[in-house]
């Protein structure tokens, strides 16, 4: 290299130094600008380097954070994920609810407490007749309520309790329409416990109230309807009471008078038959207009001292004539041991037995029907007691024993054409036993007959004497033996239990031929006296043949023969008869009878127990009675002919008037005492010519007047007190009840009385 530059001239050399200045100072300037920019680069790798370094640094930081919370950012997410789903369900229920609150047929409403209307759903709207809710906002509450009043009786409930539930109240429509509504409401508070806004419920019950109205009024109709039918009903058991009482008040007056006038023991007990028959029929009667309390089971009994023995013999009594008819053996037995005297209500006990026994009756074509009564319990305020009613009759099929006891159901569906009646005589017997405590059933078969019975519990009364069902009975007849003939399986069981019971040694056969094959075989030495019951239908010798046949045999000694007869003293046969006895028989006839035929010096005596019982209004009236003076007005002539007899008896002095016009004429100038006034004639009734008695009397007299009426349903006494009467009586009037009104009215006025006599 050297030698190269030796060779070189100068001026090659000089240019080469001048190059190689120049170069040497570009590289200058190249170092300076290297050196520059490699500066410039160092600090901006620096500073880029710092950067990177710190976003490493963060980012490291980052995925380290990042690496540690993944759980948590998973939880995070999951988290976020349900609250979006919650989010969108409550949107969804949100929107759901907003559409039930739109479509709900009901308003729903908020109030502020100045009656400003500050929400209502669309229901609300059309129910006010708005077009729409910001109409609806513009009014105020007030404008709408048809009753101020009721508004404010709201808010005071609502302030008083803070709800308010099914407030009715009348709304006035924007069209001026009225609707009936019914609001349910409740206040809501601030935080302060004030009074923020109510909301509420508002539901149109227009046409509910009209159909309730309406629904007033078709049971207004029926009830109008209802009460019409019972008036009809009333009005017509009234009139039947009245036309069914005017004949009884004959036929129970006509047999209370011939009852108290001389009559042998066989008109007596025909005319007792007449009485016991016409009181019956009367019970019935009552019963009818009574009914409502009979189907509600309020039957009111009374308490009254009776003897059943005497209540059973008149009830077969009164049924012997429809059974003879027939040819049914009628047979009543009472137990010797009951009690002499019961207390309790004979008439519904008897209307019992009357219905049982009319019921076997007309259901047995032949055969028996027999009536016992027997103790089943005894303590010492009353005795239980068993009636039976047994029959041979037609029986009860099975399939309508079940409903036997309903209203209007007979044993067979062609019963009420065959046999007659209305199917409701069981039922009222069942409601009877029922009120007297006791139970009712029956056991039957067709064509086997049936057996009623049922229980009462009755107290004890006074104590009756009945020598024959006493244990003095065995002593009267000491000494005798009884045969009793007679084919009747039932008659023949009565009359031996009652022989018994009397201490009467008795066999009983079914024919004649078998008694005398008994009686032959009789020692002549033997003493005691012998009586033969015949009845007077047994086969074979007959009746009166077969009493002959005793008579005349001349083994047969100390012999009496007895017939039992359908009727007293059928045949004058007294040569072959000693006694007779009209069935069926009854017990305490049977005992006189044979006291009459075997009475012994010491002895019970006969009188004592044949006589009839005393008369309830005494053999001799009061001689103040005889002042008196009782006007009778009636329109009938038959209640005319009973009161004047009835009036005579009691010693009362009489006048009988036929209208109501005659009879105040006979009070202007008469002046009677006490008036006995009918209360249906014609022309004037007895409550026109009561307060026409009044009128003209004014303050100066007042005269006693006492209807007389055959109406006895409910309300019928008040009517007569509220139209000026003093008193009431029921036809048909018995004597004593008539001596009872007139004996309390007349000592009323004693002084009078006494300085008229």
């Amino acid at each position: 290299m050297v030698a190269q530059l030796q060779q070189m001239s100068a001026a090659e050399q000089l240019l080469l130094t001048e190059r190689t200045a120049k170069a040497r100072a570009t590289s200058r300037q190249s170092m300076i600008v290297l050196g520059i920019g490699g500066g410039i680069v160092i600090v901006w790798l620096l500073i880029v380097g710092g950067y990177a370094f710190l976003i490493t640094r963060r980012l490291t930081d980052i995925a380290k954070a990042l690496a540690i919370s993944q759980a948590e950012l998973a939880r995070v997410t999951e988290h976020k994920r349900v609250e979006d789903e919650a989010r969108v369900g409550r949107n969804r229920e949100e929107a759901r609810y907003r559409s039930l609150v739109e479509r709900v047929p009901v308003g729903l409403y908020r109030i502020s407490t100045g009656g400003n209307i500050l929400e209502a759903n669309p229901a609300m709207v059309e129910m006010l007749g708005f077009q729409d809710a910001d109409s609806l906002k513009r009014a105020n509450i007030a404008e709408l309520w048809l009753d101020a009043e009721e508004r404010a009786r709201l808010e005071a409930i609502i302030e008083g309790e803070g709800v308010v539930q099914n407030f009715e109240v009348g709304i006035r429509r924007r069209d001026g329409s009225i609707i009936s509504c019914e609001q349910s409401a409740r206040a809501v508070y601030d935080a302060a416990g004030k009074v923020e806004h109510y909301e509420g419920v508002l539901v149109d019950i227009t046409s509910r109230k009209r159909a309730g109205e309406q629904a007033d009024r078709a049971r207004d109709q029926v009830r109008d309807v209802a009460l019409e039918a019972a008036r009809l009903r009333s009005d017509f058991l009234a009139s039947m009471s009245h036309e069914i009482r005017t004949p009884l008040s004959g036929i129970i007056g006509t047999g209370e008078l011939l009852s108290l006038s001389d009559l042998t023991p066989e008109q007596r007990r025909q005319t007792d038959i007449i009485r016991s028959s016409g009181e019956l029929l009367l019970t019935i009667v009552n019963d009818i207009l009574d009914f409502s309390k009979l189907a509600a089971g309020r039957v009111v009994l009374e308490k009254l001292d009776f003897d059943l023995v005497e209540l059973t013999e008149s009830l077969i009594d009164s049924f012997a004539v429809a059974a003879r008819a027939k040819g049914i053996e009628l047979a009543l037995y009472v137990d010797v041991n009951m009690p002499s005297g019961l207390r309790g209500d004979p008439s519904r006990l008897r209307q019992i037995l009357n219905n049982l026994v009319s019921n076997a009756i007309k259901f047995t074509h032949q055969g028996e029907v027999m009536v016992r009564a027997s103790r089943v319990e005894d303590s010492a305020g009353g005795v239980l007691v068993r009636f039976e009613v047994m029959d041979t009759g037609i029986g009860i099929p099975p399939e309508t024993q079940g409903r036997l006891f309903q209203p209007f159901v007979q044993a067979e569906g062609s019963t009420s054409r065959r046999f007659g009646g209305t199917g409701l005589g069981l039922v009222i017997a069942a409601r009877l036993v029922d009120q007297m405590g006791g139970e009712i059933g029956f056991e039957s078969a067709p064509e086997k007959g049936s057996n009623f019975h049922f229980t009462a519990r009755l107290e004890k009364g006074l104590e009756i004497v009945r020598p024959w069902m006493s244990a003095t009975a065995a002593s009267c007849f000491n000494g005798m033996r009884a045969l009793i003939v007679n084919d009747n399986p039932a008659s023949r069981q009565v009359i031996s239990e009652y022989l018994s019971s009397w201490g009467i040694e008795n066999v009983a056969v079914g024919s004649g031929a078998e008694a005398l094959d008994i009686l032959e075989q009789t020692r002549a030495g033997d003493e005691k006296q012998i009586v033969v019951l015949i009845d007077e239908q047994i086969s074979g010798l007959g009746a009166l043949g077969f009493a002959r046949a005793i008579k005349e045999d001349p083994d047969i000694k100390h012999s009496k023969a007895i017939m039992l007869s359908a009727e007293s003293a059928a045949w004058n046969a007294t040569e072959v008869v000693d006694a007779w006895i009209t069935k069926p028989v009854r017990p305490s006839q049977l005992f006189t009878c044979l006291l009459e035929l075997f009475a012994k010096p010491d002895g019970i005596a006969t009188k004592t127990i044949a006589d009839a019982p005393p008369s309830p209004i005494g053999n001799q009236p009061p001689p103040w009675r005889k002042a008196v003076r009782v006007l009778l007005v009636d329109d009938n002539l038959v209640n005319r002919t009973m009161g004047a007899q009835q009036l005579h008896v009691l010693g009362y002095t009489a006048e009988i008037v036929d209208s109501a016009r005659r009879g105040l004429e006979v009070v202007s100038s008469g002046h009677p005492d006490i008036v006995l006034m009918d209360c249906e004639m014609p022309e004037m009734d007895g409550y026109e010519a009561v307060a026409e008695i009044r009128r003209r009397e004014g303050t100066t007299r007042h005269t006693v007047v006492i209807a007389l009426t055959a109406h006895a349903t409910e309300g019928d006494r008040a009517r007569c007190l509220d139209a000026g009467m003093d008193d009431y009586l029921s036809k048909p009037v018995k004597l004593q009840s008539l001596a009872a009104m007139l004996d309390t009215w007349a000592r009323g006025q004693l002084d009078h009385i006494l300085s008229a006599a």
